[in-house]
């Protein structure tokens, strides 16, 4: 047995570090915190009716170093528990293994006392590691347009506004194709991804529309991007066989090229051997206004009086009421999801892409503005229609658009009913700021990191996965938030910013690489599902939406080295998360912080190698201390057996024990 001293490796033991021992009806235990500034800490909870001082009967720590120590007797059963540190600011455990809803918008965490305290038996959520496992997984989002064309054919919409999407701002088709992914699935593989996420490949809208604000952006826009979709009058009355059946769009290729991709996803020889999976990007919330759907059952679609009711323009996104009915356009009317033919005829098409196509997984656009029951019966057909997916989860990720709000994306998450995870929003605006920003602080990033392992999932079998990321096809492109062009880590497309491809130029001096390096490296050696969007792995430059959707280079004589450098350490660390997959399932350990360093470990995984990783993300030299041991060094090669690593500049290590 290859036990990890410092987990704590059973159901419902609380804190990493802690010991103890249980004594009849109750249980002693030792509970940890580090924190040097502190002048006080305190523990409280549903065993002491929340007191909220010692007076009261909250239980004080004492400090030796920046080590807050208390021996604690706690009562059989579940006790719910905080740390009050100085006397105002009530926090979870960092090092908690299992926490749930305080009601609050934060977490309590969570101590089990009972006949199953057996601190040598390994953590359950570790799994069989020879099997596929969705945490192992490194996806990529590839926008079909945008990647790579096959046959140098273009199909443009008239009136749509081009320009040149190699270098700058385009919304017009410019001929990326599903063969195109397919000849480009040995880079994938090569990069180290085992999960594609594909833009949606239905029939869509062929006219060109207006912006959502045409009075500040008068381009015209074709469906290039795959969220307007156009389809038939399709009868679902026989789900396995509907008729006309549905099309994929025609500009990317056939229904044969299709599935050739995704048979040669499924059979590619991948980092972690079980080929790569796919995900669509499925579009429920609305249909094109020209689309045979449409114009054969006007009586789905939510309006007021016969006027559809726009989100933006009439600030409808909140509104209680409206946002689960308001449209994002006027020509893409959005569903009433709250008459059930509707709904059955939407989770219907759903269920038969998915099963036609043989796909993993879908990626759902705009959650928070369709009713839940659409979701709830949407996993329920799921759960019928595929009995036996891969991972024991056929996988449904959201997209909530909220940097501020984890509530507001937990309440959609629920791997038995609804979605198994969310984009992690919150994640990409704490490690923007932490890691991108010279006023960042990567100690907060560790905290913050702490409270959100496992604050999506809803109870121990019920375990929620969320995606991380650092860019995505709705912002400026990540290189321009690393090279502090952008201070604002939460700004996202504007007309200014979209269309302005001058102001949005490839950096050529290496420290925005090695930022944007650094972010991977915390995704990829952090729990969750990280997430590379096209080009991000080279750096590539864009402003906001179309600017950041520019065309994929595929020669390497157009790249800088450091854009070569940033490629290298992606498929490195890619890697090297296919291979530890204690990386992805086992739990964190932090060994040192401060404002610009951090060294924790991933281990508590019976028979797999712990991963300590050290990470320098200032401008300057830094010596950080590391847990004495002999180690690998899995991106530079070679032996490591020093107690303090010099890191060089905005840099990182990862080392295997040995």
């Amino acid at each position: 047995m290859n036990f990890v001293l410092g987990w704590v490796t059973t159901v419902g033991l609380a804190t990493l570090g802690m010991s103890g021992a249980a004594f009849g009806k109750t249980c002693q235990w030792t509970f940890t915190y580090k924190n040097a500034s502190a002048q006080s800490v305190w523990m409280t909870g549903s065993f002491t009716d929340w007191a909220n001082n010692p007076n009261l009967g909250a239980i004080p720590f004492a400090k030796s170093g920046d080590i807050w120590t208390a021996k604690v007797t706690l009562p059989e059963g579940k006790t719910l528990y905080k740390f009050v540190v100085d006397g105002r600011n009530w926090i979870a455990d960092p090092n908690a293994l299992v926490s749930e809803a305080d009601g609050f918008g934060g977490v309590n965490s969570t101590y089990q006392c009972g006949t199953e305290l057996a601190i040598t038996q390994p953590l359950p959520q570790c799994g069989n590691p020879e099997a596929f496992d969705w945490r192992d997984t490194v996806m990529y989002f590839a926008l079909v347009d945008r990647f790579y064309d096959s046959d140098g054919k273009g199909f443009p919409v008239p009136g749509a506004s081009g320009g040149n999407p190699n270098n700058g701002a385009s919304a017009q088709y410019v001929g990326g194709d599903f063969k195109g992914v397919t000849k480009k699935m040995d880079y994938l593989t090569d990069l180290g991804v085992t999960a594609l996420w594909l833009s949606a490949p239905y029939d869509a809208r062929d006219d060109a529309g207006n912006s959502v604000t045409p009075d500040r952006d008068p381009n015209k826009y074709s469906g290039y991007h795959g969220y307007w979709p156009s389809p038939a009058n399709i009868d679902y009355s026989n789900p396995d066989a509907p008729n006309p059946r549905p099309k994929v769009e025609s500009r990317f290729g056939s229904e044969t090229e299709l599935k050739e991709l995704i048979a040669t996803a499924h059979g590619a020889e991948s980092a972690n051997g079980h080929g790569v999976k796919v995900l669509f990007d499925y579009v429920m919330k609305h249909v094109d206004t020209n689309s045979g759907l449409y114009q054969a059952n006007k009586g789905w679609f939510a309006t007021q009086n016969g006027r559809i009711r726009v989100c933006g323009p009439e600030n409808l996104w909140d509104d209680p009421y409206w946002t689960t009915r308001c449209s994002f356009t006027d020509y893409l009317p959005g569903f009433d999801f709250y008459k059930p033919e509707v709904r059955r005829w939407s989770i219907n098409d759903a269920v038969w892409w998915a099963k036609e196509y043989q796909v993993d997984g879908l990626r759902l656009d705009a959650v928070k503005h369709i009713p839940t029951e659409w979701l709830t019966e949407l996993r329920q057909e799921l759960k019928q229609a595929i009995p036996d997916p891969a991972g024991d989860r056929f996988y449904l990720v959201g997209e909530v658009f909220d940097y501020f709000s984890k509530d507001n994306l937990k309440k959609f998450v629920d791997s038995q009913s609804m979605l198994d995870g969310q984009f992690d929003f919150p994640f990409k605006k704490t490690a923007c700021e932490a890691l991108f920003r010279p006023d960042g602080d990567i100690g907060y990033l560790d905290y913050w990191l702490s409270t959100n392992d496992r604050y999506y999932d809803r109870g121990l079998y019920n375990k929620s996965l969320m995606v991380t990321w650092i860019g995505n096809h709705d912002i400026p492109r990540a290189i321009h938030f690393a090279s502090r062009q952008i201070s604002d880590c939460v700004l996202g497309s504007i007309p200014e910013n979209g269309w302005n491809s001058g102001q949005f130029q490839q950096p050529q001096d290496a420290a925005p690489y090695e930022r944007l390096g650094v972010a991977f490296a915390t995704m990829l050696t952090n729990p969750g599902i990280p997430l590379i969007y096209y080009g991000d792995e080279i750096g590539l430059a864009g402003g906001g939406d179309p600017d950041n959707r520019r065309m994929m280079p595929w020669d390497d004589r157009q790249l800088n080295v450091h854009q070569l450098a940033l490629r290298d350490k992606v498929r490195k660390l890619a890697k090297i998360r296919a291979e530890y997959k204690v990386l992805g399932r086992g739990q964190r350990k932090m060994h040192y912080v401060d404002r610009d360093a951090w060294v924790y470990s991933m281990g508590g995984c019976e028979s797999l190698d712990k991963v300590t990783v050290a990470i320098n993300k200032s401008d300057s030299w830094k010596n950080v201390a590391i847990p004495q041991g002999t180690y690998e060094d899995l991106m530079q090669g070679g032996a490591v057996t020093d107690k303090t690593l010099s890191l060089a500049p905005r840099s990182f290590r990862v080392l295997k024990s040995r």
